[in-house]
């Protein structure tokens, strides 16, 4: 069911970061609920072949990914697109965006982070990459690159409808987990599962950990003489289904932030959506208009203090709908471009000046 028509067969280039199963999510909803036709390309080649030349010849990944934007170029060559939508955009060159404007007169950009400038730049960039300028439609869920671009707008990532649905399901009651710790891995987050563990030993809180590290990555860690004990590591991801179950088992998720990015996090935004508690280690949600300190505790890792009750407590916690993904779709195709203000950053889903130093 077609709920709103301004998306109704509309033709949608986008080109972004392949990430589990969230750019299929995203091209399901826009077809299926919004009737849309998307054409989706990878913002970079995913193969073995990209892998080898990452690793042992980079000086020749320019060429590699000119290669392939033009092999995209190609095989849209005489479509006609009313959106162009890039999520990321690593390397994509400036003749590409320029060229896929020319060839669609009355084109709608948007360029979309999802990860901050530090840790992959997009502000800025050499003359042959720096494509930013040539949107229309500029927005980050990092609130710091926010405050500290005028030219970026704001918008959070999304949760996904089983996230949704498991909201409409959670009763606050007979969870078989106090604590759900998951994650891949990042030293920081090693240092959190094994604080987490203590705390919850300690304070007799049950507690279920997935904490993901692939195998290859272990090896050369250790070989660095990274002390990491493997009986704490999984070698497999968590399925997605599995995730679902384990989450809804759980009051609290726990969050050791990417220290590179200031945005919130999945995990946060998995708990905003499902009505369960988060415990996180990111300072800068407490200024966001949804901070809740009943269902987010902001900690400091080296030192867990949470105040009496927080996990204890069943008190009822309404679900954030303003971070669904159908949601996110309005935001960015159809507000941003009836209201100027949300392209500009400055209405109330926007925290640039909120966030200012």
């Amino acid at each position: 069911m077609i709920t709103r028509p301004e998306l109704q067969y509309k033709n949608i280039l986008y080109i972004g970061v392949k990430f589990y199963y969230y750019h299929q999510q995203l091209i399901d909803k826009l077809e299926d609920t919004y009737g849309a036709r998307v054409d989706y390309f990878p913002e970079r080649d995913t193969s073995i072949l990209y892998g080898i030349i990452n690793r042992l010849s980079p000086s020749r990944l320019e060429a590699y990914q000119e290669f392939h934007y033009r092999k995209i170029l190609g095989e849209i060559i005489g479509k006609k697109f009313d959106y162009f939508l890039v999520i990321r955009g690593f390397k994509m060159p400036l003749w590409f965006v320029k060229k896929i404007k020319a060839l669609n007169p009355g084109l709608k950009l948007i360029n979309y982070q999802w990860d901050s400038n530090t840790n992959s730049p997009f502000i800025n960039l050499p003359p042959q990459y720096n494509i930013l300028p040539e949107f229309d439609v500029k927005l980050s869920f990092d609130y710091k690159d926010v405050a500290d671009h005028a030219q970026l707008g704001y918008s959070a990532t999304f949760y996904t409808d089983e996230i949704k649905e498991l909201g409409e399901k959670t009763n606050n009651e007979n969870f078989k987990y106090d604590l759900f710790y998951f994650g891949s891995y990042l030293p920081e987050r090693y240092v959190g599962l094994l604080k987490f563990m203590e705390f919850a030993k300690k304070h007799k809180y049950s507690v279920k950990f997935h904490f993901y590290m692939p195998i290859r990555y272990f090896i050369i860690e250790r070989l660095k003489g990274v002390k990491i004990d493997w009986k704490l590591i999984k070698f497999r991801k968590m399925s997605r289904t599995d995730y679902i179950t384990n989450l809804s088992k759980s009051k609290t998720i726990i969050d050791v932030s990417n220290t590179k990015q200031s945005g919130m996090a999945m995990r946060v935004l998995d708990a905003l959506g499902s009505g369960k508690k988060v415990i996180t280690t990111n300072k800068w949600v407490t200024k966001d208009s949804i901070y809740d300190p009943r269902q987010i505790a902001v900690i400091d890792i080296e030192d867990i203090r949470l105040s009496d009750g927080f996990i204890k407590d069943n008190t009822y916690l309404p679900r954030k709908a303003e971070f669904n993904l159908d949601r996110w779709i309005e935001r960015i195709f159809i507000e941003s471009f009836e209201d100027p203000k949300v392209k500009a950053g400055t209405d109330d889903i926007n925290i640039t000046k909120q966030f200012s130093k």
